[in-house]
């Protein structure tokens, strides 16, 4: 997509002002932690887009970029805040630039602005993972496989499927719960009928020799069918049809005794039995305290999910992106899941008692209407009272949670409190003391009251028939939809382990080179299991080693961007990401980024020079493209191991007459740029194996090198005839001898008192002649055109020439062939 050429800060995080050139090409930026490398990886990421993901999403609090984005010291000027990025985009042939500001973060000026431009750099912005650092890295191997998921099909643009795939599901469990609610009431409507009805079964031809033996009593015509519009009371007249009485005494028994009987059904042994043996679970689960609480905060997740408005959290009110938010609830859950799990199972056993309770609370409303229609009216105050118990206690059993709460709901559904049982004593006695109707009246009171119930029955029996259509058609649009995307995310993540396992065998070929990988996609999760020397397959963080794993994050994540964004894979920036790759695989890393994915422009950042050289040394990065700081300041920012600045703190330091300051900062930085050149000339120096070298250790050998270097040369030259050239050698040979003389480096080995140790005891006007000679010293490994280091080729085997970047310098190593006589 883009390539990034240039980049200018300006009082943006910890950076004051840099700029840095990139040509487009691989970057390196190397230095200490604290040094400003994250600075520049920041600049880049907000240049682009807007945003820097180490100040949004999860875990950041209170902290901001509009807040937190400007450098401490101009955190009240937004505006001063600056990142002015210069691209080129391969596909159009442009060179784009981009000026933002935190204060207008979404509102940068881009210079060509055109639709395509605009296109181009919209789909930068949806894909914010070209920034990766280690935290995101290690996320895709060591995680939960259902946090895995949601950052791999965030990466590859599919957290969308698991996003339909989740609401989809949940309109079928939510259609499934609807359908079963809705068959209970239609199994207590129909037991109401058959109440009603006074038979012991519910069919259609019981229901008409009960219908048509109250019609003939009535001198009414037989029903031949009962059909969905059939009416018990067909020909009753208008007013024959209402009931002659408030109470039909039969109704009104058969309603009594079927509250006693599911009363009976709560209190019986057996009910009892069943609800201390539940009791015991909850209070074993209730007296664990990570359950109750676990329990409670899913839940809780539970619900902040479901009201999710796709805007701000529903707790607290804080904005969110939508896909950050599901996932940030989603990672939550899983770490929640076993729980969720023995809750699952606890709940199933309480939906019977929940099923009972329904019933209980339907019977009792029906008597509770009695005791108010005899004369004299009963006392509904224990009838009131029970059917609260019941509806709380049937509400929080639903719920669930808290489980103290729970355990005492469930206790009290079987306390039938002495109250109720006298009030249906009395109701019982009050309905005995009815007179008994006429035949014709108690036949129409009993058409009247069984036509009611028919219709109850009938209007619930179509709201469930509905309820299970709509459960069964939820159901399989949500089974399909989950089978087609898992064969369809199958297919994807076969690729991606097939390129994955390319990856990680190129930069681990030396001992895992039948190494393979499954990613294993289920509803929600993505499973990833690694083989470890063919003794099995396991997840990565089984076996393998902390840098093994960092080998395996890179591997996966170039595999996943390799596959969606293919030649559009243009420019990434790994932050660090490869700090715990071990040694012996570092070459190899290099040269897997070099080798598979040379369109690709990469900015990379680390903490330790040696990965800095094998970039260079395996032609990942040119010799010039990198950037190496020594320290960072608050007022400052980053400094480099630059040469400019480094003389100008150095002179600066001097004319404060700061000898010391001025000492030491020339000692660290020969030390640094002698173990450069050592580097590049190939010197060989003695060994310490805690690397902690000295500038004794090192300067003399690159010296020496340098000089030895420069006499090959000649040797070459005088053997090809080339007068010139060795002329030309022998006087930089002589200048290079007075550079050293100067600096008497000679001395150090035999008068340690002219060494650096006694450099600060030196005034600023004895110690600025040292200065120069040091710095003139130190050009001399530089090209004057092109200021360049002199770097010896090739870096391994018998050398061949010395050279610089632009070829002005050029040293060949290679003598004339002696010639052969010729017989």
């Amino acid at each position: 997509m883009i390539r990034v050429e240039k980049i200018h800060i300006e009082d943006f995080r910890g950076i004051r002002d840099l700029t840095l050139t990139f040509d487009g090409r691989n970057f390196g930026v190397c230095g200490p932690n604290g040094t400003g490398k994250s600075g520049i990886v920041d600049a880049i990421e907000f240049g682009l887009t807007g945003n820097v993901s180490r100040l949004s999403g999860e875990g950041t609090g209170d902290v901001s970029i509009q807040k937190h984005g400007p450098h401490v010291d101009s955190r009240d000027r937004p505006d001063k805040a600056r990142v002015v990025l210069t691209l080129t985009i391969p596909s159009l042939k442009k060179t784009v630039t981009i000026d933002r500001t935190v204060k207008n973060a979404n509102k940068p000026t881009i210079t060509p602005n055109d639709s395509a431009v605009d296109a181009v750099l919209a789909q930068v912005g949806l894909h914010p993972e070209f920034v990766l650092s280690r935290r995101e890295l290690i996320s895709y191997v060591i995680t939960t496989p259902g946090n895995r998921s949601a950052e791999v099909q965030a990466l590859l643009r599919l957290d969308q499927v698991d996003k339909v795939r989740g609401i989809l599901s949940r309109i079928a469990n939510a259609s499934a719960k609807e359908a079963s609610s809705t068959d209970g009431e239609q199994r207590r409507a129909a037991d109401a009928l058959v109440r009603a009805l006074e038979i012991a079964q519910l069919n259609g031809q019981k229901v008409l020799e009960a219908a048509n033996g109250a019609r003939s009593v009535l001198g009414l015509p037989s029903l031949a069918a009962l059909t969905a519009t059939t009416s018990l009371t067909e020909g009753l007249s208008t007013s024959d049809a209402a009931p002659q009485s408030k109470i039909a005494k039969a109704q009104a028994t058969a309603d009594i005794q079927a509250l006693r009987t599911a009363l009976s059904a709560v209190t019986s042994e057996k009910a009892r039995a069943d609800q201390s043996a539940l009791l015991e679970q909850l209070s074993a689960l209730a007296s664990e305290g990570d359950f109750a609480e676990g329990a409670e905060r899913d839940q809780l997740l539970q619900t902040a999910l479901k009201l999710f408005d796709d805007e701000t959290c529903p707790v607290c009110e804080t904005p969110w992106k939508p896909e950050d938010f599901r996932k940030h609830i989603g990672s939550r859950r899983e770490q929640l899941a076993e729980i969720a799990k023995r809750r699952s199972a606890i709940e199933t056993e309480l939906a019977p008692i929940i099923a009972t309770t329904d019933e209980l609370l339907d019977v009792l409303r029906s008597a509770r209407k009695l005791a108010t229609q005899v004369t004299p009216a009963i006392e509904t105050t224990a009838f009131d009272a029970f059917g609260t118990i019941l509806s709380a206690g049937r509400k929080q059993l639903v719920v669930f949670t808290p489980v103290a709460a729970s355990i005492d709901a469930l206790a009290r559904l079987a306390d039938v409190p002495q109250e109720l049982s006298k009030a249906i004593e009395m109701l019982d006695e009050a309905v005995g003391k009815l007179p008994e109707p006429s035949a014709q009246g108690a036949a129409r009171d009993f058409l009247v009251r069984a036509q009611e119930k028919l219709e109850t029955h009938r209007d619930v029996s179509q709201r469930l028939r509905t309820a299970r259509d709509r459960a069964q058609t939820a159901k399989a649009v949500s089974d399909a939809y989950s089978a087609s995307s898992t064969n369809a995310l199958e297919s994807i993540y076969k690729q991606v382990e097939g390129r994955f396992s390319e990856f990680y065998r190129f930069i681990n070929s030396d001992d895992e080179k039948n190494f393979s990988a499954h990613l294993t996609p289920s509803i929600g999760k993505l499973g990833f299991d690694v083989d470890f020397y063919g003794r099995g397959m396991f997840p990565p963080g089984a076996y393998h080693s902390e840098g093994h794993q960092d080998g395996m994050g890179l591997c996966l994540y170039l595999a996943l961007m390799d596959h969606l964004l293919k030649d559009g894979f243009t420019f990434a920036v790994l932050d660090d990401v490869l700090m715990s790759v071990d040694a012996g695989h570092r070459r190899e890393v290099c040269r897997l980024l070099k080798k598979c994915f040379p369109n690709t422009q990469f900015i990379l950042t680390t903490h330790d020079r040696i990965w800095l050289r094998h970039m260079k040394s395996e032609g990942l990065i040119r010799p010039s493209d990198f950037v190496h700081f020594r320290s960072w300041d608050v007022s400052r920012g980053p400094t480099e191991w630059d040469a400019r600045d480094v003389w100008q703190e150095i002179d600066a330091d001097l004319k404060r007459d700061d000898v010391r300051s001025a000492a030491a900062m020339l000692r660290n930085y020969l030390e640094y740029i002698a173990a450069e050149i050592c580097h590049w000339l190939r010197a060989p120096v003695e060994f310490r194996g805690d690397a902690q070298y000295q500038l004794g250790d090192l300067l003399p050998p690159a010296i020496g090198q340098l000089k030895k270097l420069i006499k090959l040369g000649k040797g070459a030259a005088q053997s090809w005839g080339q007068h010139d050239l060795f002329a030309a050698l022998g006087l930089r040979e002589q200048a290079f001898s007075g550079l050293v003389t100067a600096c008497d480096i000679e001395q150090w080995q035999v008068n340690p008192a002219v060494h650096y140790n006694n450099w600060e005891n030196l005034n600023a006007k004895d110690f600025a002649p040292v200065v120069a000679a040091f710095k003139s010293l130190i050009e001399a490994f530089y090209c004057p055109t092109c200021t360049a280091p002199l770097y010896v080729l090739p870096e391994r085997r018998e050398r061949e020439e010395l050279r610089c970047s632009c070829g002005s310098v050029h040293i060949n190593f290679n003598k004339k062939p002696a010639s052969k006589n010729v017989a």
